[in-house]
């Protein structure tokens, strides 16, 4: 060993060394001697001596050096080619210094990629490999982050998965996976951190301009800063023509309990909207500046919106909302083709509800949870929520009750419907009730608190509860529009 590594070292030098010497010789033009041969033997092929492999331990491995180094019949390392001959072999110097280059380059890219690997990068050979995809492993060791972080709220180590998220926005400030995932996390601890963040991601990354404004506006409505609400609607109505209900609704809600029929004047005003929701919205407006009878007059004569299906919808809720379910009543049955079946339906229960009338509610609530019939659980949400602006006790057992009929699949369903039962049993205080939804919501979620700590303690607690935003934000992304509208109309001037 000690003899081969000898040689090994004399090769590396040996290379530059003597293909220099030769070199120079031959530009030389063979004056001054050849540097390799023996000087004292004649210099003719197959008898002069190589003075290079003296010291070599085996002299057949200089013939990588130099293949012009033969042994005769004697058995001595000779030179096979004439003085004037002899010449110099880069090639043969490039070949293993490429070759050598190549293993150590290999060698190093297999440690690298195995280690990165081995810490959990989802790392690629290309990306190891190839320069010009180098560029991309920062956005592999923020996916490492990213995965970290969800691995961490999994299991209710928020703080953890929120310094996860802060390093994996740091590596790839381009990611907007990232930065808006962080916005989400910075919602409970740090809402103005996070509004910040959506504000800049709407002004900078306007190809996500939708997606950015619809999580905002969750988070905002989590946590009830109603004037933020109506400022985001109005600016998203132009924007979103296929999403004129939804933002339609944000903004009559925020002006309607902030008092501001200004805002709806404003969009009633506003050029950029089609001719109809500035009809609805001047409707709106002319509402909420009225007498309750004055307001339903309006609401019942005036001529409806057309191409405007919120239009029906925001007529029959006003009414009940100024404790008019008769003319509500009556109005849904002139809607009842213009409306879906989730507002039909949701709006039926609030009117016969406003009304008193008990036994026509029980009745719809038994005819849905029909026991013979499957139960979606979108259907189970819509009666939950109903039940936090209208709670009673028996059809609260009810509903708590079939929980255990909803389908498992879609789990993000399932999720929304067991939520709306803990908030309808939160209203009520019913501790066991909530106790039933919660252990549902375990199951989904693999947490032991089924992820509704803060909100528990905000219907169980005294004077001390925690702020309903913070109990709402908790859970925005699996609670309903529907049920975080019916909280903040029973607890936002109470909170």
């Amino acid at each position: 060993m000690r003899k081969w590594l000898g040689d090994s070292v004399r090769m590396a030098g040996a290379l530059f060394y003597w293909n220099t010497r030769k070199t120079i010789y031959r530009l030389k033009r063979g004056s001054g001697g050849c540097p390799c041969q023996n000087p004292s033997d004649s210099g003719k092929p197959l008898e002069t001596g190589c003075e290079a492999v003296i010291h070599w331990q085996r002299p057949a491995r200089f013939r990588r050096v130099c293949p012009l180094l033969q042994q005769n019949d004697a058995g001595r390392w000779v030179c096979s080619v004439a003085a004037a001959q002899v010449r110099p072999f880069w090639g043969r110097v490039f070949g293993y210094v490429g070759g050598t280059i190549a293993l150590l380059g290999l060698t190093a890219a297999i440690t690298v990629f195995g280690v990165m690997r081995w810490i959990g990068y989802d790392v690629s050979p290309r990306q190891v490999v190839w320069p010009p995809a180098w560029a991309e492993l920062r956005t592999v060791r923020a996916q490492l982050f990213i995965q970290q972080a969800r691995d961490y709220y999994a299991h209710g180590q928020v703080k953890e998965a929120l310094s996860a998220l802060s390093v994996a926005h740091g590596l790839d400030r381009e990611n907007y996976r990232v930065a808006i995932m962080l916005a989400q996390f910075y919602q409970v601890g740090n809402p103005t951190e996070a509004d910040r963040m959506y504000a800049d991601l709407l002004r900078e990354r306007p190809e996500h301009h939708v997606e950015t404004a619809r999580v905002w506006f969750r988070s905002l409505l989590a946590r009830g800063h109603l004037r933020e609400i109506g400022d985001l609607a109005a600016r998203q109505l132009p924007r979103e023509p296929g999403q004129t209900a939804a933002w339609s609704h944000a903004l009559v809600f925020a002006a309607e309990r902030l008092q501001r029929a200004d805002l709806l004047e404003k969009a009633a005003d506003d050029e950029a909207l089609s001719l109809h929701a500035r009809e609805f919205f001047w409707l709106a407006g002319k509402v909420q500046t009225s007498s309750p009878d004055e307001a339903k007059s309006l609401l019942m004569t005036a001529p409806l919106v057309a191409d405007f299906p919120y239009d029906r919808v925001y007529r029959v809720e006003t009414l009940i909302a100024l404790k008019f379910p008769g003319e509500a009543i009556a109005l849904l049955g002139e809607f009842s083709s213009q409306m879906s079946g989730r507002d039909f339906a949701r709006l039926t229960l609030a009117a016969y509800a406003e009304a008193g009338d008990e036994q026509r509610v029980g009745r719809e609530f038994r005819a849905l949870l029909d026991a013979n019939k499957p139960l979606r659980a979108e259907v189970l949400a819509l009666l939950a929520t109903h039940l936090v602006r209208y709670p009673d006790a028996n059809l609260l057992a009810m509903v708590t009750d079939a929980l255990v009929r909803v389908p498992p699949d879609p789990w993000q369903a399932r999720m929304e419907a067991c939520l709306a039962v803990f908030c309808a049993a939160g209203v009520q205080k019913d501790g066991d009730r909530m106790g039933q939804a919660k252990k549902q919501m375990t199951e989904i979620v693999g947490r032991k608190d089924g992820g509704v700590t803060v909100l528990e303690r905000f219907f169980l607690s005294g004077t001390r509860r925690p702020r309903l935003g913070n109990a709402l934000a908790e859970q925005q992304n699996a609670m309903s529009l529907d049920l975080n509208y019916a909280l903040l109309d029973k607890y936002l001037m109470k909170n």
